[in-house]
């Protein structure tokens, strides 16, 4: 792999790429890990194999690279490769780039590069702009599945897994149609729901929040109107937010309900669930669209009264924060502890977009925060909950929920190594209980899933 260098902000610092597929064991540890924890952590991120045209914008360009940490009775060993797409097949063919950054004129791959998560005993990498790769444990890419043909379409890159009942939902969008689609797939990976229906403009839904009744979506008003050219969205507030609520049992577009809220913007959500005639959502929210400094980006639990019709929107934290996370065990229940990235730059710091100075930890009860700060001139991205295997697997209470870890890839300023942290979940501000140094540095990226070796260990909510 020929490297290369870019001057583009969004290919520099954190986010600059790496050349190489390596394979590296026994890495050396500082601190303990935990006993007991073994599988692997997988996260996937952009990362261009070749020097990519004008317009590249993290973190929406970049074939996809999963990073993996494997750990087994206190011992670490660290693997990544490309996400093998047919796009990127066909470019190393030709020994050049050829597809255009999403926001560039035709032709765009299937990037592959946001997420990665098992389900049904297949590991996918998801890109919303195309259909799921699965891979295997070794990273090696076995091919795109479109679910026994029955996706037409792109796949969204954040369904929800019900750790309860192993189904795995989705809402996807196809911005040229102005079209949602709710598609689920039981315990075996089978799909058993699959309702196309319009949307009140075309938007794009990144994520959703699952309740036991109701996959909950937020069609907030970042408009593509393509007579304005190509993916140029704008944000029209006065549109509002639409709230989308599709029954888990969803057959018929009928079924479908729609609750008008004030507008308002989100990538993720960090949970849902519902309580009587009450869907809360816990989310990471933004006032509006765009790179202005000027824009809120706060912690906020949304109240949605199904008998009612109204929304209540609470501010949680005013400190900007991004990829809110909780135990994956309580998907769909009340959690009582939400983690997320924290925006916490030192005097004089420059900020990265998608790289968080800290960590936080809420207690969504009691309105406690808990910080962990990186030193300074290092970032880390989405804190990934790794349950405690000593953990009682029966219990339900707040104190298992919070049993567990912190995982992330961490990078340091002109630093060529890497590292990756361990931080007790019920005691972020004590630090991490391990490091792991690692040869070469992994750049900053997207999302990613702990996946425990033991099968009792994956579905250990499933009780």
């Amino acid at each position: 792999m020929q490297p290369w260098h870019s001057d583009n902000p969004a290919l520099a610092g954190a986010f600059a790429p790496v050349f190489e597929e390596r394979d590296d064991t026994d890495l050396p540890v500082e601190g303990a890990l935990p006993a007991g924890l073994s599988g692997v952590f997988m996260r996937n991120g952009p990362n261009p194999q070749f020097e990519p045209g004008p317009g590249y914008a993290y973190p929406y360009d970049g074939t996809g690279m999963i990073h993996a940490l494997y750990l087994d009775a206190g011992r670490a060993r660290y693997r990544n490769r490309w996400v093998l797409t047919r796009e990127l097949q066909e470019e190393r063919d030709a020994g050049r780039r050829l597809y255009n950054p999403t926001f560039g004129p035709p032709p765009q791959a299937n990037l592959a590069n946001t997420n990665v998560l098992r389900h049904a005993g297949r590991i996918y990498a998801l890109y919303e702009g195309g259909c799921p790769y699965v891979i295997d444990d070794t990273l090696a890419t076995l091919g795109p599945d479109a679910f026994q043909g029955r996706l037409a379409g792109a796949f969204s890159a954040h369904p929800k897994v019900d750790p309860l009942t192993g189904e795995m939902v989705a809402i996807n969008y196809d911005l040229m149609a102005g079209t949602l689609e709710y598609l689920r797939l039981d315990a075996s990976g089978q799909v058993d729901r699959q309702v196309r229906f319009a949307s009140p403009w075309p938007a794009l839904v990144h994520d959703i929040g699952l309740t036991a009744t109701h996959a909950v979506a937020f069609v907030c008003p970042l408009v593509f109107d393509f007579s304005r050219g190509p993916a140029a969205p704008a944000w029209e507030p006065k549109r509002g937010t639409q709230v989308l609520l599709v029954p888990r049992d969803c057959t018929d577009a009928a079924q479908i309900r729609w609750i008008e809220a004030a507008p308002f913007f989100n990538w993720h959500v960090a949970n849902a669930c519902v309580e009587g005639d009450t869907i809360d959502a816990v989310m990471p929210w933004h006032d509006g669209f765009g790179s202005d400094s000027r824009k809120r980006l706060e912690l906020h639990r949304l109240r949605i009264d199904l008998a009612s019709g109204q929304v209540d929107d609470q501010m949680l934290d005013d400190q900007p924060c991004e990829f809110g996370r909780i135990n994956d065990a309580w998907l769909g229940r009340r959690a009582r502890y939400c983690y997320a990235g924290l925006r916490d730059p030192r005097p004089g710091e420059t900020p990265q977009p998608g790289a968080f100075e800290a960590f936080a930890r809420y207690d969504l009860e009691t309105g406690a925060k808990t910080v962990f700060r990186l030193p300074a001139g290092q970032t880390a991205c989405e804190p990934v909950f790794a349950a405690n295997p000593a953990a009682n697997p029966a219990a339900a209470d707040a104190a298992d929920e919070a049993n567990g870890y912190l995982l992330s890839f961490v990078h340091a300023e002109n630093d060529a190594g890497g590292r990756f942290i361990v931080l007790d979940a019920r005691d972020l501000a004590a630090g991490p209980v391990a490091t792991i140094r690692l040869p070469r540095r992994v750049p900053a990226g997207l999302h990613g899933s702990w996946m425990p070796a033991s099968p009792a260990g994956a579905d250990q909510a499933r009780r």
